[in-house]
């Protein structure tokens, strides 16, 4: 047990004080309007020759180049803001060398050679930035907190403190062990709960951990710091070359040359409230690509003592990338160290070699990752990996414990206390039993658990409250397993329903009072294909959906499978998404019943298949085991605004409940479509969610949407089925010229939402509260950011709108919300949460406490209000195998055991490695007398307990069903921004 164990902080959040970049210097050019404008102008006319570029890329040329050429000569602590507001670096950068390579930029934007632009003219905008004086400043001296304030630091100390942060981390070394049980013998049991005895009649022990300890077995790994401002343990990557076992596993040549690094992350931020920035840490997997030529970044070794791991991005060369071939030539001629450069060069060399020979044979390119090198590329995205993605939590205990050795005393950080506050317990929770109980429910093949369905009840009231009497679940399959398996989740759903057999097509099933079913075979309609008469089709079911009386609500349920559609040669990837779109008969059909007012919800019929094997059809799993169908079957209850009483009495808990209980709970939604191929920027979505408390006591929740197009609050099922049946925005721009104008434009429809929420849905004296993902919509209001947080909206000179609800003029709101609640989930600007024990016996080093915390946590901070963290044990973390990295790191994981079906063992190096995950919740602008615990601990409970599905969500209520309107838009994976369309983080 390390000595700082009792001193570790609850979270790896680190206060950034003077004293921990004490004596550091940083060089750093501010420059000019002027400079500004015309490096925008060159950015513009940016083409190098290859006028097939897309506009984005083109427009990134003069930008990479620049970079990376400034990169390798300087050593790699130095940064160019992309819009050319400043550059920084750790050590002096001379005039001539700007000049030099800006010289260089230019002629390449006018598609010259290098031959050709080093013999340009000096250009003014060159000149300019080479003239625009270099400033040293002392870092400490722009840390000094100011009481009452927040931090103000210059946008280029966030780039610069995380690199003096990594080499002092770096300058020690990481000592690595794991966590042995420790056992005490107790008697051992039969299922009945009798004691067990052997053969002789004596008394059998067994062994039963009673606790945890370090194990003494320690040893040390070497970070390096990198230039991104992290640590990479280069020399120390895991993989099955290196976590080995001899158990003549064969595995193929590709799978175990496959291998990856841990990188430590460390970013500079902000929290509101606290006088310094903070500095969040964390751990990752960086998984290394087989090849450069499809990669997107590598990370490359310099190979000399105080010089970090050079991380750079890869350009795009015609259909593949590599290293910015000007910044490299101009490397060259300049007579930098050659044996990198030929390395690159080589590399990608030898790379394109292999693809032309593959197109030339009609073969499709196969790499084996390279022993581990100088060079590194990153996996671009989340394919299947010989390493699994999560370092453990196990590993962010050793971070915390690393950082408090190297920094000693200069180590402060935020602290964090426990809300006292329960939470209502969920029906998927496991359930207290003696184990007599728990070993006649095995043996009788009963559930240890309830799966979440709501009661039959609290169904019909929530359907009653909505205005309808009855509610028909319409059930469309092609494949008699998924039929059954529907049969199955209804069973268990309405546990006292009839025995449902086998009910003839378009037969009414009564599941319960007010609530029914009917199956019908439906292939046409459902099937993949672009040709399909779907329209036909659905008339012919016409019955089903209708209904001679208005009282009767209808959701669909459909089957589905993942179309085995590839791309063609040459086809580019929106082309295929769009391909794609037209021909997935689940985003037609989801159109098709929009367009007629229904609302539905898909589950797979079909296993995709992997390894060229082909997909298998899914047979009904053991009952309560089918989760994907109960999921689906949920899920379709929150599209149709199916509320139980988990809400009203999650609500209820709080000892503040009758005022958490009044409040009307709106979610806001915000999000930007991406940019055309024009490189246009597009309107912005935005939906807006209430959740209405009941009129009577003892009544049915209820919730209503907004959105531009409906102009109005109409019921969430009618909402989506608007929202659903029509494109997206086209993507034009709006009034607005600039990004932060079209942002107001966005910010100013919350504003009319609102205002028809106050004057249309609203009585008088019902306060309402509205959630906002503050990383979406901090370009919105400026109220949000958190280096406002020690001003008032009179106090800042911007003419956006402060807060949500806050808007002045003819269309804004009558009345101010009673909060708005500020929610973060973005992975870089939310504590990490670090399971460390809290208490240990001196004596045998037990651990008292080892396992995460999922509690509502309340920061402790320097002035105003706190804001709040609630950490998340993930579904998957608390399965069978998902706390791996508990007890040990990715060092010690074992590869696994192949060979028949009973002989397998676990893969640990493969598995993903779930961690805690955080979300941030924070009051601000509450009006008086609003309690701000209180609305902490009620959106901590709207997280806890959710409409549909039966674990925590990372958004409360409101806000996570107004996200999930626009998730199941037909046209979501194509227009959504790169960062949400998956399977594009490095670093996991």
């Amino acid at each position: 047990m390390s000595d700082s164990t009792a001193t570790l902080p609850s979270t790896l959040t680190l206060r950034c004080t003077p004293e921990l970049v004490q004596g550091q210097k940083v060089y750093v050019r501010i420059f000019p309007r002027s400079v500004r404008d015309e490096w925008e102008k060159l950015k513009g006319d940016g083409d190098d020759g290859q006028k097939d570029l897309p506009p984005d890329e083109k427009k990134n040329l003069p930008y990479s180049t620049a970079l990376t050429y400034l990169k390798f000569k300087t050593g790699g602590y130095v940064h160019l803001d992309r819009y050319l507001g400043f550059l920084v670096s750790l050590q002096k950068i001379d005039d001539d060398t700007l000049r030099h390579v800006f010289r260089c930029v230019v002629g390449y934007s006018k598609g010259l050679s290098t031959d050709q632009a080093i013999l340009l003219d000096v250009p003014q905008v060159a000149d300019a930035i080479a003239n625009t004086p270099e400033q040293e400043f002392d870092m400490a001296r722009l840390l000094k907190p100011v009481p009452g304030r927040q931090p103000k630091c210059p946008d280029w100390m966030y780039v610069a403190v995380p690199w003096v942060i990594s080499k002092k981390l770096a300058e020690q070394k990481f000592t690595l062990y794991d966590l042995v049980p420790i056992t005490e013998k107790v008697p051992a049991k039969e299922k009945d709960g009798s004691l067990k005895l052997d053969a002789d009649g004596e008394q059998v022990y067994k062994n039963r951990t009673i606790g945890w300890k370090a194990n003494p077995n320690k040893r040390e790994v070497t970070y390096l710091p990198d230039s991104r401002g992290g640590l990479i343990a280069w020399d120390h990557p895991f993989g099955r070359k290196y976590n080995v076992r001899d158990d003549a596993t064969t595995v193929n040549a590709a799978t175990k040359a496959q291998y990856a690094m841990s990188r430590l992350s460390v970013v500079m931020k902000t929290e509101p409230n606290i006088v310094h920035p903070v500095v969040f840490l964390d751990a990752h997997v960086t998984r290394v690509h087989s090849n450069m030529v499809f990669a997107k970044s590598t990370n490359i070794y310099q190979g000399s003592d105080g010089l970090p791991v050079l991380h750079t991005e890869l350009v795009r060369s015609g259909s593949v990338r590599a290293v910015n071939q000007r910044a490299l030539e101009l490397l060259a001629r300049d007579e930098m160290d050659i044996s990198v450069l030929q390395a690159l060069q080589e590399r990608v060399t030898e790379e394109r070699a292999l693809l032309e020979k593959a197109a030339e044979e009609g073969e499709f390119p196969s790499f084996v990752t390279p022993d581990a090198g100088i060079i590194r590329p990153i996996l671009p995205k989340n394919d299947n990996f010989a390493v699994g993605t999560g370092p453990g939590t196990l590993h962010l205990r050793l971070l915390a414990e690393h950082v408090s050795k190297v920094l000693g005393a200069k180590a402060s950080w935020v602290d964090f206390t426990v809300e006292p506050m329960n939470f209502e317990p969920r029906p998927t929770d496991k359930q207290k039993m003696a184990p007599q109980e728990r070993a006649s429910r095995i043996e009788a093949g009963e559930l240890l658990h309830t799966v979440g369905f709501p009661p039959a009840e609290e169904i019909t009231a929530s359907v009653n409250a909505q205005g309808f009497e009855h509610l028909r679940i319409v059930c469309l399959w092609y494949r008699h397993n998924t039929r059954l398996r529907m049969l199955n989740a209804l069973s268990l759903a309405f546990p006292n329903s009839p025995l449902i057999d086998d009910p003839a097509p378009g037969e009414e099933v009564f599941l319960a009072p007010g609530i029914s079913a009917v199956f019908r075979k439906a292939e046409r309609l459902l099937a993949h294909g672009d040709a399909n008469n779907r329209t036909m089709e659905f008339k012919a079911l016409g019955d089903d959906f209708a209904s001679s009386e208005s009282q009767v609500m209808v959701g669909v349920w459909c089957e589905t499978e993942i179309p085995s559609l590839k791309k063609k040669d040459g086809e580019k990837r929106n082309a295929f998404l769009l391909r794609k779109e037209r021909y997935d008969g689940k985003f037609q059909v989801r159109r098709l019943l929009a367009k007629n007012n229904l609302v539905c919800q898909f589950v797979t019929g079909m296993k995709p298949g992997s390894f060229g094997n082909p997909a298998t059809e899914i047979s009904p799993p053991k009952p309560g085991k089918d989760y994907a169908a109960y999921m689906a079957l949920l899920d379709l209850y929150r599209s149709l605004g199916i509320i139980d009483q988990r809400l009203a009495r999650a609500i209820a808990k709080d000892k503040q409940g009758d005022e958490a209980g009044n409040l009307v709970y709106c979610g806001i939604h915000a999000r930007r479509q991406t940019k055309t191929a024009d490189g246009k920027h597009t309107k912005r979505i935005i939906i807006a969610t209430a959740l209405f408390p009941p009129e009577e006591e003892g009544g049915a929740w209820t919730m209503r949407a907004w959105t531009p197009l409906i102009g109005a609050w109409v019921p969430y099922r009618e909402a989506i089925a608007a929202f659903h049946a029509s494109d997206y925005a086209l993507h034009v721009d709006g009034k607005g010229q600039s990004d932060k104008e079209r942002w107001a434009e966005a910010a100013a429809d919350v504003e009319d939402a609102l205002a028809s929420l106050v004057r249309d849905e609203l009585e008088p004296g019902t306060g309402y509260v509205v959630m906002v993902d503050g990383h979406a919509c901090r370009r919105m209001w400026t109220g949000l950011h958190n280096e406002n947080q020690s001003y008032q909206e009179d106090d800042i000179a911007d003419a956006r709108t402060w807060l949500p609800g806050y808007g002045k003029g003819r269309n804004a709101p009558r009345r101010k919300p009673s909060a708005v609640i500020r929610m973060n989930t973005a992975a870089d600007e939310v504590p990490q949460y670090v399971p460390v024990p809290r208490e240990t016996d001196p004596d045998t080093e037990k651990e008292s406490i080892l396992f995460a915390s999922a509690k509502l946590h309340r920061a402790d901070v320097d002035f105003g209000h706190p804001f709040w963290v609630l950490f998340n044990i993930p579904r998957n973390y608390q399965a069978k195998g998902g706390d791996l990295g508990k007890t040990f790191t990715r060092w010690d994981a074992d590869p696994g055991k192949g060979g028949e079906e009973g002989e397998r063992e676990t893969n640990e190096l493969k598995t993903p490695w779930w961690a805690v995950t955080s979300t941030e919740i924070y009051p601000l602008g509450s009006a008086d007398g609003v309690d701000r615990t209180m609305l902490a601990r009620a959106t901590a409970r709207l997280c806890h307990q959710t409409i549909a599905w039966a674990d925590r969500s990372r958004y409360p209520v409101p806000l996570h069903a107004a996200k999930q309107l626009d998730l199941d838009h037909p046209q979501y994976r194509r227009s959504a921004p790169p960062e949400e369309q998956g399977g594009e983080a490095a670093d996991e």
